[in-house]
Order: C-alpha cells, then structure tokens, then sequence
C-alpha cells in the first residue's frame, strides 16, 4: 500500500483532481511513534494455506479514476466502474505521540475509533493481559447440570416407585409430570455435555489445524445434526468432540423412552386383615323365638305358617305346624329351577363392600341330610327299605325310585276354621305332633357303559346295552353344624363347605312301615316326638327344618324309568341338578349330589334378609377388587438413564480435563470469536466475505487454521516481559499456547518516512491463485 499511496502522491501534482481537498486516510498525519494496525496491510510470515483465489474488494481511500490500478497485494484487484471511494474523516484529532502511553491504544497499534465511549474503554483495556484463570461458573454449572440431571432421574424413578401399585387415576396428568421429569433430564444432561464439549474444541483447535469448515462443523454440531454427514474431517480430526457432539443428540432418546416405563395393567388387590362388617348368614334360634303375633323382637317372615288353637293367644293354648310359607316355597323353588343358590341383589355390596371382591366364612346350625349306602349290586338286601333293589335296572325298569314320606307329617292335621283354629274339640293328642321326620329312601341306577360280561343274562343285554349297575340310598335329616366359605367375585357368589358336623337327627325316632302300606306305620320312642305342647322352641326350630325338607322331598319322591327305549318321569327330580339332562340318569354320585342340593337351598336363605333366620355378623375377610393400578417397568427408565448419565459423565470428565489443559474456561459465543479471530491474516483472507452471508466462498472453507500463538518478529515487550498474541491462524504463522504464558494483543507496526517514500513493508504475504509466493 506504500508503494499505492506514492503513485497516488504523484498523481495528485500533475493533474488536478477535484477530490484533491477531500481527507486521505492515507495522508494523514501519523505518529512517528505509534504504528496504525491496518487490516489490508499487515505483515505476515509466509503461512501453509491452500491457494485462494481472492475476491475483488475496493481499497479505502480509492477515487474513481479514468483506469484501475493494480493493487499491490498480489491476487487482489480493484474493481473497475464509476465508483467513489471517500474515507469518513477521523472524529479525533491526531495524538502527539510523545505524550502517549506505553500501553496507549497507539502503542499497540489501533486507529483511534470515532465512538468515544468505545475509545475510552479502548483506552481502559490497553495495558490489559491475558488472565490464565478459570473462573468458577462454567465448572460449577456445568457440574450443576449433570447433578440436576442425576437428581431428576432419580425423583422420576421414585415418583413412579411412589405410583407402584395404586389405582392408575390421573393418568394423562401423571404422564405429564412424568414426561416433563424425562425432558428436565435431558436438557440438564444434554446442558452439561454441550458445556463440556465448548471446552473439548478449544483443546482440539490448540492442537489440531482444522479447514473453516472443520472448525464451522465442530461450532455448529450440537445444534446441526448434517455436520455428522458431509463433515468428514471434524469426525476425523476431531474425535472425541464428535463423539461428545453425538452424545447430546443420543441422550435425548431417553426422554422418550423414560415415560413409557410407566403403564397400567388390571390386577387384584389383596388384603387379608380387613374386616367384613355386615356378612349373611343363617340363625334358626330367632325361628324358633318367632311368634307370628308380633310379640317377639324378630320382625320378617317366617319359613312356616302355623295354626293355633287361641288366636289372640290368650288361656291354655297352642300353635302348631300348618305347612312351608310361600317366602319358604320362592326361595327353595328358586335353588332348584336355577340349580345353583339364588343370590340377592346387593349381596356382594352388602357383604364386601362396593368395588370389592371377598372372601369369608361362615357358621352356623341348620338341617341336613347325611346319607349312606345301603344296598348296591353286591349287597342287594334292602332290609327294611320301602322297597326291593329289584324295582331298578336291570331287573327292573327304574333307573330312579325313591319312596320319601314315610309316616311324614299330616297336612291337614285336622278340619279348621277361621285363623286356623280347630273346629273339633277335645284336640288329639298327635295334633301338631313331629313324631317322625321322613327318611330319603332312594334307589337309583349308574350306567357304567362297561360291555356286559358273556354270563350276563341275554335281557340284560337286550335293554341296557352296557353295564347297570343298582343303588340305594338311606338319607336321615340331622341336625348339622356347618361352615362355608363364601366367596364374592365381580358380584357373582360361590360357595365351598369346608366342614360339615352331623350333630343329632330332627326327629329322633325309628318308624316302621305297615305291611299294608308303607307310608303308614308307627314311630318310636314316643318320648322323642316333638310336640308343640312341650318346649315351643325347640318345636319351632322343628318346624322351620321340616316345612325346608319338605318342600326338597316334593322334588324328590316318584319313580324314572325306561321302557321300551322310552324314558318315562313320574317324580320332578328331572327338575333339579341331580338328574343329567342329556343321558337323563341320575347323577353317578347321588348321595353327594343330594347334599349338595340342599345346601343350595340353605345357601339361597342367604339371599333374603327379610326372613326371620336371616342374620347378619361381622367376620375377617380377605378383601380384594380387581382394579386398574400404575405397573413400573423400572429397565424401562434405567436402560436409558444409565446410558445418558453414563455419557454424560465422561463428556464432564472430558470436559474438566480439558479446561485443566487450556488454563481457561471458554465458550462459543460471538464474543469469544470476536477476541480469538484478531489476526491481520484473517482479515486479509476475509475481503469480500464480510456480510457473512450464503454462499461462503468455498475457497475459504478449505483454508486450514488452528488456534494458537502469532508468530510475530517483534512482540511487544513490556514491564512483564514479551507479550504476545493468541489467536485462530494458519499453522505457519502460529505456534501452540503454552498454558500460564503471558499474552495480549497484536504487536505493533512500525512505519517511518522511507515507507512513504515507497520503502518495502517489513512482510508481504502475497496471496495469488497458483500458490503462495513472497516478494
């Protein structure tokens, strides 16, 4: 520019020019002292970069003129056209340089700038040198990230611990905060990282020379997932910045996977110390308290309906036994055409509670059947049985017959009128007697389907086809003691007797048939009749088991035979679970079955609580309701977690270690580029490229810089010694960064009169398309 600035000169005294008058940045007065840093005409060594082919840029300072003139930066032109090229005059007066600072902003070689404010901060930071301090915040936040990000994976874990099990409400609202903990975490982690790495690139361009566009890649990679694809060099050179990089994109996919490790799945939930408050159950002591004249505390109907000799129960009088109540008929019909217990409406409500599933049992005394064998085809001796077993196949046609009212209670006991009251007197000893209570006598056929053997009578064959064999049955009614275990689930109720205790017969008597008829005979002893003369309550407990079993035994008695391959059915057994509708025999385990009947009758009492039996206790229970509950999948939020806390803690350590080694914490914000990039030779390289817009030369793209110390022939020497300058340049013009030297600024330029008088700069780096070359 020396050598541009003389022709100028020269220009100027032989022709006018009417811009003669106007200001020349380069014919200002200078400071004999203090050199001016100019960006176009900065001294540099010889540097390793690839050949550029350097765009055109007008040169302060320029009039238009009749023809171009070569620029004396080799590669660089000046463009032709009727452009004016005018400098702003300086807005501050030339400074006597013998009054300037050491550390003046002359000394270091800066033009004066025309804002004051800036010139005065200028002036403020001229003496400054570079600080080899790390300063507490970037360690401390980006420690603090990673630790938020540990804590936020942590109390989303035990946020979902917390939800392990309970009723999944609020879904969508536990999502979200689920979500909003799973996006803390990364962003925390995520944070922590990117801080790292800020570090980790100024260590790799300290000791790598990277292109413009390695160094663009390695800038922009935590923000632009395509460096990872066209960016081949920052992968290379730059590894563990670009595994760092990767990991601050990977990490977010824990986000996404942390949520769904909670679900909900439907399950039963179990416990076993609860207490069932208000559980049915059956007390036949308050029958038989019962006065239907509504003297007694039981309010509710009855199983039986009485006569009486007085009905305003006045004098010497009786009530006795009439016959089942139709409460008693409706409930017992119910079990046998359902043939399971009927269940009331609200009972699992009532007994678990609502929403709950129970379990419980229960005790209490009530009548039953027990019954044995008495004959089959090994012992066919009925003995005093109604009935031979030859009545059954295969002697006979039967394969049901069963004779259940032996010397059974007399309905009516005698002609009576209104209110049930006898009409004649004196009243018969025997009126409202139990002097027996029926015994089951029941034969019934099991088919085998076994082949008959070959001495088995030919008619055997001929009408069965397969192997009959005949059984009888003797059932007494007792007293019993039993225990169930209920059990409520989605409101439908089961039952299983666990124990069952046969304590007395209803009737302790021994009835023997009339020859003549065996429905008719006399029982014995008379001392165990049952007479409603005698204890009233134990007449009525009686009563209330009779009008029960006599009701079951109206099912129960007649004959099912089989003649001529037609079944014929004289009894409403068919009606009931003991007969098998498609074969129509009998159950093959009768006995057992005919148990089980009428404890479906006892079970279906239950479901009535207006009946006078009807009760109501308190008993432990094991609760339960299936219900939907959050299911924590824990490998779910782990198996990403570990991963990213795991990355994100070596990127901390890379991180740590890498502020250890540049003795400064850093950054990648404009500022930081604006404080690492003062190098003349940048500058040169610059021109034309100073909007920053697309495209970016590519020639530029390809130059290699790397950031270290200038190489400067002269640095500044100060009352600390040699100072020089750190900044992004090629690799010939800089040298590495010894950590704890003393750096600041540019060095300063020094011009004297032979420089105007077209002398030689003290270096020319000359840039031209075919290479690098000096001059």
């Amino acid at each position: 520019m020396d050598s541009f600035r003389a022709r100028h000169h020269a220009s100027r005294s032989v022709s006018p020019d009417p811009f003669a008058d106007r200001y020349d940045a380069h014919d200002a007065p200078s400071d004999p002292i203090a050199d001016r840093y100019d960006a176009h005409d900065a001294p540099s060594d010889p540097i390793a970069m690839q050949t550029l082919s350097a765009t055109a840029y007008p040169s302060p300072g320029l009039r238009r003129g009749p023809s171009p003139q070569p620029s004396p930066e080799v590669g660089l032109s000046f463009p032709r056209g009727g452009h004016s090229y005018e400098p702003v005059p300086s807005a501050f007066p030339p400074t006597d340089s013998r009054t300037t600072s050491l550390y003046s902003t002359h000394s270091l070689g800066y033009h004066k700038t025309k804002d004051q404010e800036a010139q005065q901060l200028v002036d403020r930071r001229a003496g400054e040198i570079a600080e080899w301090t790390v300063h507490w915040v970037p360690p401390a936040l980006m420690m603090a990230l990673f630790v938020a990000g540990v804590a936020a994976a942590v109390g989303h874990h035990l946020f979902y611990i917390s939800l392990q099990g309970k009723p999944a409400t609020d879904q969508l609202t536990m999502v979200r905060y689920g979500t909003a903990l799973a996006f803390f975490v990364k962003s925390a982690l995520v944070g922590s990282i990117v801080m790292g790495y800020r570090q980790r690139i100024w260590h790799t361009f300290r000791t790598r020379a990277l292109t413009i566009a390695g160094i663009d890649g390695l800038f922009s990679a935590t923000e632009d997932p395509t460096q990872f694809f066209y960016n081949g060099e920052m992968m290379i050179n730059a590894k563990i910045a670009t595994v760092m990089a990767i990991c601050s994109w990977l990490i977010p996919i824990a986000s996404v996977l942390s949520p769904g490790s909670l679900t909900s799945e439907m399950t039963v939930l179990k416990n076993s110390t609860d207490l069932c408050p208000q559980v049915a159950t059956l007390d036949f002591a308050k029958e038989a308290k019962f006065d239907f004249r509504g003297e007694s505390s039981y309010v509710g109907s009855s199983l039986v309906y009485y006569n009486t000799t007085n009905f305003e129960g006045e004098g010497d009088f009786f009530d006795y036994y009439d016959r089942p109540s139709q409460n008693a008929k409706r409930l017992v019909f119910a079990s046998m055409y359902l043939k399971e217990p009927a269940v009331g409406a609200n009972a699992s409500i009532t007994s678990c509670g609502e929403g709950f599933n129970c379990t419980y049992e229960i005790n209490f005394e009530a009548p039953g059947y027990k019954c044995d064998l008495y004959a089959d085809s090994d012992h066919a001796d009925a003995g005093d049985a109604p009935f031979s077993m030859d009545v059954l196949a295969p002697k006979g046609d039967n394969l049901y017959f069963a004779v259940v009212d032996q010397g059974d209670y007399k309905i009516p006991q005698t002609e009576t009128g209104a209110h049930g009251i006898p009409i004649k007197k004196p009243y018969p000893d025997s009126l409202g007697v139990f002097d027996v209570e029926p015994t089951l006598w029941i034969g019934y056929v099991i088919d085998t389907h076994q082949p008959w053997p070959a001495d088995a009578p030919q008619d055997y064959k001929t009408r069965w086809g397969s192997i009959h064999e005949p059984k009888l049955v003797k059932c007494v009614a007792h007293h019993t003691n039993y225990t169930f275990q209920m059990e409520y689930r989605n409101s439908k109720q089961n039952y299983t007797r666990i124990h069952r205790d046969f304590l007395r017969p209803v009737v302790d008597t021994t009835f023997t048939a009339d020859s003549r008829n065996s429905s008719e005979g006399t029982a014995s002893p008379s001392a165990n009749f049952v007479s409603p003369k005698g204890d009233v309550q134990i007449y009525k407990r009686t009563a209330a088991y009779h009008s029960i079993m006599q009701l079951l035994r109206n099912f129960l008695g007649g004959s099912v035979s089989k003649s001529k391959g037609l079944f014929v059915t004289s009894s409403d057994i068919s009606e009931t679970k003991l007969m098998d509708a498609e074969s129509t025999y009998p159950q093959p385990d009768l006995p057992v079955a005919l148990q089980g009947l009428f404890e479906d009758i006892l079970i279906t009492l239950l479901s009535d609580p207006r009946l006078i039996v009807a009760d109501a206790q308190a008993v432990p229970c094991t609760k339960d309701r299936s219900v939907n509950v959050y299911k924590y999948k824990r490998e779910g939020l782990w198996i990403g977690y570990a991963f990213a806390v795991a990355g994100a803690f070596v990127c901390l350590v890379i991180g740590g270690w890498a502020i250890h080694q540049n003795g400064v914490a850093s950054d990648t914000l404009f500022s930081r580029i604006l404080v690492t990039t003062r190098n003349p030779t940048l500058d040169r390289l610059s021109v034309g490229a100073c909007l920053g817009g697309d495209p970016f030369p590519k020639e530029l793209t390809r130059t290699k810089l790397r950031f270290g110390v200038l190489l400067e022939e002269n640095p500044r020497e100060g009352p600390l010694g040699t100072v020089e300058h750190c900044t992004f340049g090629a690799v010939g013009e800089t040298k590495p960064i010894v950590k704890f030297g003393t750096y600041a600024g540019l060095k300063k330029y020094r011009r004297d009169g032979s420089e105007e008088e077209g002398g030689c700069d003290e270096k020319k780096p000359l840039l031209e398309k075919d290479g690098l070359r000096r001059r």
